[in-house]
This record gives structure tokens, sequence and C-alpha cells, in this order.
């Protein structure tokens, strides 16, 4: 015990946990996410991913992490049968309670921050093994640090999770590059990250083209090279991790329903979300703010200095080391030319995985330096604090920016209300503050009720925006983010955001509500403020963004509490 509070992983662990304990509490207790895209504490507690193995039907993530959520939360899903009845219906009812949602947030997060801490030990592993455990140590704050991993690990999606499979997938693929027996372990651990998110395939790939074919190919005798692309052991784990992937991605257990999710990811799912054109200078404009964007995913110092380390990877007479060395670079390439530019997003989680395989590589060469000038030591050290500086300023930015959400405002105010008094609310869930019991409460829009998650005490109605005087709500609750979708201010957006602009209802309605021009006037709009240095961080349209109340004029006159 004592060896290992003396070694810089183990602080370095306990200070990314610490910073994502901060703000733990964020959205607690709930009824759902208000992170985008998180699969807790909804698809799982509701059983979300048995539709992967149901004839005809699909589920947009594969099945890994949901299913282990869904077991996890499972004693929660027994006591709603047992309190509500076992349909499908009675369920779906019963579970979206707060009670059932927040346990089932909280062991999803619980889930999040382990693999979080998991994937911070094995950049540490792999840059142990690629440098020194000194360069290892080093990676690992390198990453560590990243605001946009500590967010992540705070919310229950499958972005961790694939994160930690990969990064373990390729501290064996290593192993593998070394010379040890490990093909099985390290293509069953391919397998899980694929299983976890389809696009960890597109990391992996340039991965163990590297450490599964090139390193092990060099070490061989040089008449026995091709032979080692086909050794027995590499087949076997080959064929473990196909038959692992066939069998629970559905591809052979639910032929019709995996050839739909296929259809999905490439055709409807995708359609109308890219934010570049599919042409050269698209390409161009993204690889620009791709590069814009490097301060926001960590230090920038640091992505200076790991260009200076991805020189020295192909330094040296060691091919085989040097095939190690470059698989982190190899991954980065194959993702950002299989998945990102394709993609044609700039999406703050598919951008974090070319930090995660690039940044580790100025421990190289800090490390390198340190070798060559050992009575630099302290200075070098010194400074890759200090290049970290900007990277903890924003994390302690992420927490502080959890904790002051906005929504929680406006759930202050609402609580205050009379009971029954009528509130009008629009956009999903993540958008939305708690609302509170005994108010009478309305989601309006235009999208169809299959396309809405359905929330506690709250009525569905389909109806125009700007029908709002017809239904003359006491109160009105939405959000920025949302209504900025309708009234956009000049940003790059996407096919489906530009026909929401374009859309006289809602764009109508938002701007009337700005203006005051539909007999109702602010009660409150309440934004995310930090005392410097900190500043709100916006991610993923989940967090940093306002939260907005409107009242009619006639509750102003009476006083109503604003």
């Amino acid at each position: 015990m004592r060896a290992r509070l003396r070694e810089p992983l183990t602080w370095i662990v306990v200070a990314f946990a610490i910073a994502v304990l901060a703000g733990c509490w964020w959205n607690l207790p709930c009824t759902d996410a208000w992170s985008n895209d998180e699969v807790s504490p909804r698809a799982s507690a509701l059983g979300a991913v048995f539709e992967t193995w149901i004839p005809g039907h699909f589920f947009r993530y594969p099945p890994l992490h949901v299913l282990l959520l869904t077991v996890l939360q499972s004693p929660l899903i027994v006591i709603a049968g047992l309190r509500a009845g076992w349909s499908q219906d009675a369920l779906a009812t019963e579970l979206i309670f707060p009670g059932y949602m927040t346990a089932a947030a909280v062991i999803g997060r619980l889930v999040a921050l382990l693999m979080a801490c998991g994937i911070v030990r094995n950049v540490h592993a792999l840059w142990a093994r690629l440098s020194s455990p000194r360069a290892g140590s080093l990676a690992a704050a390198f990453v560590a640090s990243s605001p946009i991993l500590v967010y992540f690990a705070h919310t229950a999606s499958v972005d961790v999770p694939y994160w930690f499979w990969t990064t373990w997938a390729m501290v064996e693929l290593d192993r593998v590059a070394a010379g040890e027996g490990r093909e099985v372990r390290a293509l069953a651990l391919c397998a899980a990250a694929v299983l976890t998110k389809d696009q960890s395939a597109f990391l992996l790939a340039g991965a163990f083209s590297m450490s599964g074919l090139l390193a092990p190919a060099l070490l061989a005798p040089a008449g026995r090279r091709l032979r080692s692309l086909v050794r027995p052991a590499l087949l076997k784990g080959l064929a473990v991790a196909a038959v692992a992937e066939l069998v629970a991605s559905g591809a052979i257990t639910n032929p019709s329903g995996f050839r739909q999710k296929l259809a999905f990811m490439t055709g409807e799912g995708n359609k109308g979300w890219t934010l570049y054109a599919r042409t050269a200078q698209g390409a161009a404009e993204q690889l620009r703010d791709i590069a814009l964007q490097v301060p926001t995913l960590g230090s920038a110092a640091v992505a200076a200095v790991a260009a200076v380390g991805v020189g020295l990877a192909f330094a040296g007479r060691d091919r085989p080391m040097i095939a190690r060395r470059l698989a982190p670079l190899a991954a980065a390439i194959g993702y950002l030319v299989l998945f990102v530019v394709p993609s044609r997003w700039t999406m703050e989680r598919h951008l974090f995985p070319l930090l995660l395989m690039l940044f580790p590589y100025a421990a190289l060469a800090i490390d390198r330096a340190i070798g060559r000038l050992p009575k630099l030591r302290a200075p070098l050290l010194a400074g890759a604090g200090i290049a970290l500086l900007p990277s903890l300023l924003d994390v302690a930015s992420v927490d502080a920016t959890l904790i002051a959400d906005p929504r929680n405002q406006v759930s202050e105010l609402l609580g205050r209300l009379a009971p029954g008094t009528r509130v009008e609310v629009y956009g999903g869930n993540q958008y939305l503050p708690h609302l509170p019991r005994g108010l009478s409460v309305t989601r309006v829009g235009p999208e169809s009720f299959d396309a809405r998650s359905p929330l506690p005490g709250v009525v569905e109605l389909k109806a125009p925006f700007l029908a709002i005087n017809e239904r003359a709500p006491e109160y009105v609750v939405t959000s920025a983010a949302f209504a900025r979708l309708y009234m956009p201010r000049g940003e790059r957006r996407t096919d489906r955001d530009r026909a929401l602009g374009d859309d006289p209802d809602g764009r109508g309605l938002f701007e009337g509500l700005s203006a005051g021009s539909l007999g109702y006037r602010w009660a409150l709009r309440a934004e995310c403020k930090l005392p410097w240095p900190l500043t709100c961080k916006r991610i993923h349209l989940s967090t940093g963004e306002g939260s907005w109340v409107f009242v009619r004029d006639v509750n102003i006159e009476k006083g109503a509490p604003l």
C-alpha cells in the first residue's frame, strides 16, 4: 500500500476522481438525463437493449454497455414490476418516476467514473511500455486533465466505456507487438470496444495494423514474416472476436434488425446532421475547425509538444519498437480519415479520441528530453505542470458549470407557484428543468408523440407553437439551447437545424416571446454565470446553456411570483 501511495499514477487517479465527483449531483434527483445521448437512466433501465435481438427491431447503440447497466439496474425493474405489473406499458409508466430514475442514473455514473479512472490507468500502462514509467505518468496526467473526459465521466453515455475498452485493448495489442501470446485477449477486448460503440473500430484498425500485424512481423525472422500474419494465435483471436461481434450485435441472431440498423446508421440516422459540405473545401473547413478546437479538448501547449513527440517516435533503429510507438498515431489517423472527416462533424466527444491517442506523445518528448538532459529534469517537469494549467482551469470550469446549472433556478421558481398553475414547456427532456409536482404541465410541439420521451405528470400535445394564445398557459418554460435551434446566431448549422430556423411557427414563437409581442414577458432569464477565472462551458448542447421562463401579462398585474 505504501509503495502505491508513492506512485504518481495513484495521485493522478485520485485527483481525477475528485474532479469527477465534484458536481456529481448534477441533475439529481431526475427522471431523465440532462446530457444528450446518455443511455442511462432511460434506455438501460427501460430495457431498450433487448431491441437488439427482437426480430425486425434494433437499438441505435451496440449492446454491451447498455446490457451491463440493465443488469446492474435490474433490481429497480423488479421493484417496479412488483408495484405496477409486468406489462411493458406498466413498467415504462412506473420506472420513469424520480425514485427509480435517480437510482439508475447514480449506477450509470458510478460505472462511468470507474471506467474513466480505468482509461487513465490504461494510458499510463501503454506509455510506460512504450517509453518509461515516467512517460506513463505524464501521459496519464495529460489525458486526465482534459475537460472533455472529466465531463463525460459525469455522464452515463457510451463514450467513456468505449474509450475504456479501446485503451485496454491497445495495452494488450502492445503486449502482442512485444511478442507475448495475448492475441485472444487483445482481440476480445477489441470486440468489447466495438460492441460498446461502433466507431471504436476505426481507432482499433490503425492500432491493430501496427501492433497486431507489423510489429510481430518485424520481430519474426526474415523468412517467416509473412507466416506471422497467419499465426494460429492471431487466427484464433480473430475468430473469437468475430463470433462475439456477430452473435452479440444481432448480425446472426437478428439479421433483419441488424440490416435495418446498418441502413439507419449509414442513411437516415445521420441524414441532415452534417456540418460541412461533402467537398474538398468542406473537408478543409472541417480540418481547420478541428485544429481550432484543440484548446477546448486540452492544453494547446501540450499539443505542440506532442507534435515533437510524434517526430521522435520515428527515431531509432529498433523497428518493432518504432511500429509499437506509432500504433497510437495510426489509430488517430485511421479514426480521423475513416470516421471524423467522412462524418463531417466536430463534436467534442468525436474529437476527444484524437487527444487520447496524440497528446501522450508529449510525454514521450519530455521523457526523451529528461533522459538526454537529466539536470533539466526539474524545470522540464515544472514546465509540463505549467502547460497543464489552462486544462486544469477548464476542468474546474466544467465542474462549476454543472453545479451552477441555470435549470436549477427555474425549478426553484416553479416550486413557488400555486398548485394547478398551468405551465407550457417546449423541447426534449434534456432541455427542461425539474418540474415540481402539483403543476398542470403541458408539453407542446409539432413532433409526433413517438418522438418524445414521456415525463411524469406532463401532458403531451401536438399543436402549432404560435397557437399559444388559444391555450393561454400562465407560464412558459424552455431553454436557450432549444430556442436557438429556431433563432440561429450565424453559427455553422446542420441541414436539420437550418430547416428549423426557416420554420415560421417555431421562429415566430421564440422571437415573439423574447420580444414580448405575444402577451408574455420575461419572468426569469437564468444564465450560467461563474466568477473569474472560471468560464461556463457549453458541451454537447448539455451544459452552460440558459433556461427561460415567461409569464402572461395578466399574472404580472396580479402580482404572481417572479
